[in-house]
């Protein structure tokens, strides 16, 4: 117990605040572990992480989580988190880290302790720390004072360990200068580009010809397809001819009432805030104090409401439709007289306030007969189409003729053109590849798809194959001249290259040569995107970020997106300031030593987990 640290404290007004508590134990779990549980998650160097362990871990993380993204935070999000995992790595760095302490016989003193948890905010009240507010929040998260100070004092004791690691995590002034200065250096290139369809080169002769349609052969298969005679057999089709009796329309009422009723409606009354890019978080929290003045009562929001909207008020029945997807389910959730919001609409914070309520009646005959007769139709078409579907498949396969059986039954039929795989407007694709596997002139079985049943036909079928070179010549030819061009395009911009050592050189031999050239804007390369003229060649960070003054010409022929082949050069650089060095330099010194204390630590890390022989038991982790 921290006794010295919690007297003389006065009168305090409880603040309950939660983060601190969930992030505290993100690595600790909520509590000690002092009760071991017999199921074993994971052995380190002869330590156990229970189960128990584990599970308490995992919920501290997705307490955390859950704090941090709210709704935000889903099932989906959970699983690609992987939180078991985060939590039984953490697990085994801790156990590798208390037992390195021990070694080095390092703890963490009360005194530190009780530092430590009194510099913590969520247990001060106006800078100062208050014992009834510490056991509040530690009572409200179910852990005792005692387990919250075990808590600390191993993560002290480990934050010295750490401290002791990465002690020689120091990165010299001069090492982090030149870091600063390879990453916000810029660059101008020259990019020389050589266009296939500008390059002369020779026709394809038969050989080549005859090449490319060996190699491209099962590229130039042409698939199955089929043509069909296609015969729907739907609910609307049967339906029609239905003219149920004044006793089956009152009795499909009566028994469907359901169907037929008036959709439910709220009464409210709205309180519209615009926001714009910039204003959005200040017309929130705007929205927020509105509702605080706003939920007192009728008047008081009629009020709020004519104030923002200039003295225009009003309530207006929303029906769910009406009132949007965003708005709706809060909406018809709540009860009358209640206020919801701030709900966030595309550009505008709204406000409503439930007055009154219509729930769902039935409608009378009188006002849905027509809607009655018409799914009465509906239902009844549905069985005519499965019953005349199949009384006309078997006279369909004894006259061969789906077409003139559909006539009989005076259904009307589509006659499709060649369908392959990739289906055809109008014919489901379920059908399309049934019909892909019947011989020609075969009737297929009845298809059902959804509420309509087809009938259908294979009239002509052609098999996968490969055209002879006679069909596809033009696109054999086409294929080899666009290579052979591009060859000639890419030796032509090498020749330019081998000749160029500097950007003016190799300006000037593509200038020669007919190929033309640009310069790009300034970018820096190791921070930015490539400059549009090279977005469709690759990355290229790698190459041209080695380009300079002394090395200024890449020696690669880059290919991008268009078929076009491109050269690179070093046109000139811009490099930082002293003065932003100067600006800039405390921030990075600092930033470069935590990555160097955490490659350290990571170093270390690994290293322990070797010798101490880390084992996870895989049924932990699922």
């Amino acid at each position: 117990m921290l006794s010295n640290l919690r007297r003389n404290k006065g009168s305090w007004a409880i603040k309950i605040i939660l983060s601190f508590i969930a992030l505290t134990f993100i690595w600790w779990g909520v509590g000690t572990y002092s009760e071991r549980d017999r199921n074993v998650a994971a052995t380190v160097g002869g330590e156990t992480i229970t189960t128990n362990e584990l599970s308490e871990a995992v919920a501290g993380l997705e307490k955390t989580y859950r704090e941090v993204y709210g709704p935000a935070f889903t099932p989906e999000m959970a699983k690609t988190l992987n939180l078991k995992k985060q939590a039984m790595d953490s697990l085994v760095q801790r156990k590798i880290l208390l037992a390195e302490a021990a070694k080095m016989g390092l703890s963490a003193t009360d005194e530190e302790v009780q530092r430590e948890i009194a510099d913590i905010p969520a247990f001060q009240q106006n800078g100062q720390f208050r014992d009834d507010l510490y056991r509040s929040v530690l009572s409200y998260n179910r852990v005792t004072p005692t387990e919250f100070e075990s808590s600390k004092r191993v993560e002290i004791t480990i934050k010295k360990v750490e401290g002791l690691i990465a002690a020689g995590a120091l990165v010299p002034e001069t090492e982090a200068k030149e870091l600063f200065r390879v990453a916000s250096r810029k660059i101008r290139l020259l990019v020389v580009t050589a266009d296939p369809g500008k390059v002369k080169a020779d026709a394809p002769t038969e050989g080549e010809i005859l090449a490319k349609y060996e190699q491209a052969k099962e590229r130039l298969r042409t698939p199955a397809r089929v043509k069909l005679v296609v015969a729907a057999f739907t609910p609307d089709r049967f339906g029609r001819e239905v003219s149920p009796s004044e006793a089956e329309i009152k009795a499909f009422h009566e028994t469907n009432a359901d169907r037929f009723r008036t959709e439910e409606q709220r009464l409210a009354s709205r309180i519209v805030l615009p926001f714009g890019k910039k204003d959005r978080d200040a017309v929130r929290k705007k929205a927020e104090e509105i509702l605080a003045r706003a939920s007192k009562g009728k008047a008081d929001f009629d009020a709020q409401a004519k104030a923002v909207a200039g003295g225009k008020g009003g309530e207006t029945w929303l029906s769910r439709k009406d009132a949007g997807p965003a708005l709706s389910e809060p909406l018809f959730k709540a009860s009358v007289d209640t206020v919801v919001g701030p709900i966030e609409l595309p550009g505008a914070f709204v406000l409503a306030r439930v007055n009154r309520i219509r729930f769902p009646e039935a409608l009378p005959l009188s006002q849905v007969r027509d809607r009655v007769v018409e799914q009465i139709r509906h239902e009844k078409g549905k069985d005519l189409a499965v019953v005349k579907a199949y009384e006309a498949l078997p006279k369909a396969v004894a006259a061969k003729s789906v077409k003139a059986t559909a006539a009989a039954f005076g259904v009307p039929v589509v006659e499709s053109g060649w369908v392959g795989a990739e289906g055809a407007p109008g014919l489901p694709a379920a059908l399309v590849q049934d019909a892909l596997l019947l011989p020609s002139g075969e009737v297929a079985p009845v298809k059902t798809v959804g509420d309509a049943h087809y009938l259908f036909q294979a009239t002509a079928k052609e098999e996968s194959r490969v055209p002879p070179l006679s069909e596809v010549r033009d696109k054999v030819v086409a294929e080899v001249a666009r290579e052979k061009k591009a060859a000639a395009a890419r030796a032509a911009l090498q020749q330019v290259i081998a000749a160029s050592n500097s950007a003016a050189e190799l300006e000037a031999n593509a200038k020669k040569a007919g190929l033309s050239s640009s310069i790009t804007g300034w970018f820096a390369p190791l921070a930015e995107a490539a400059p549009q003229a090279l977005a469709g060649a690759g990355d290229l960070r790698k190459d041209i970020t080695a380009l300079s003054a002394k090395a200024p010409v890449s020696r690669k022929v880059y290919q991008e997106r268009e078929g076009n082949s491109l050269a690179v050069a070093f046109s000139a650089e811009q490099l930082p300031s002293d003065a932003e060095w100067a600006e800039k330099k405390a921030g990075l010194l600092k930033e470069l030593a935590e990555q160097k204390k955490n490659a350290m630590l990571e170093a270390f890390l690994s290293d322990r987990r070797k010798s101490a022989k880390a084992e996870i038991n895989p049924e932990a982790l699922k």
